[in-house]
């Protein structure tokens, strides 16, 4: 079991048992996090043409999650002389430790997308590449990534809910 799961599963209990009802800074760090982090805007990489999909394409979906981490460890910088290893801290942590895991994908995207186009290229040009970057089995592990951060994420928001309500 990983130190993420092992704070995730943590706070989660500690909010079940009632033995953890998140404090003012708590509540504010985890309302900032939220709110920065659904302001995030959609990033292309240059010359990418917009995604017929509402969705968008799978690699912005990959730029965002680097945009993640960066604003989760700021936060966590910027907020851990007001709290030492709480347990929205280690929610905090955990979701960016988890964003963080796509780094690397995110860097080689771009250099793979800047290396192979001049010119911009078609949508279709772009699904074919996404396809070619990013086999079926990249996609189950971006998926599988992205389902842990829903349950981190939920967890955070059943303690702001606990924390509004003092219940």
């Amino acid at each position: 079991m990983s130190h993420a799961v092992d704070a995730v599963d943590a706070a989660a209990i500690a909010l079940n048992d009632r033995s953890w009802t998140p404090s003012h800074h708590e509540l504010t760090l985890a309302r900032d996090f939220f709110t920065r982090r659904d302001a995030i805007p959609q990033r292309l990489l240059p010359g990418m043409p917009q995604s017929p999909s509402p969705q968008g394409w799978v690699t912005q979906h990959v730029l965002w999650l680097e945009d993640v981490a960066h604003l989760a460890g700021e936060l966590l910088t910027a907020w851990r002389a007001w709290l030492p290893d709480g347990h929205m801290i280690g929610l905090l942590g955990a979701y960016g430790g988890l964003a963080r895991t796509a780094a690397p994908l995110a860097a080689r995207l771009g250099r793979d997308w800047s290396a192979e186009w001049q010119a911009p290229p078609s949508k279709q040009d772009t699904s074919s590449w996404e396809d070619w970057h990013l086999p079926t089995e990249q996609r189950r592990q971006l998926d599988a990534l992205t389902d842990r951060l829903v349950l981190i994420g939920a967890v955070m928001v059943m303690a702001v809910n606990r924390g509004e309500t003092g219940h």
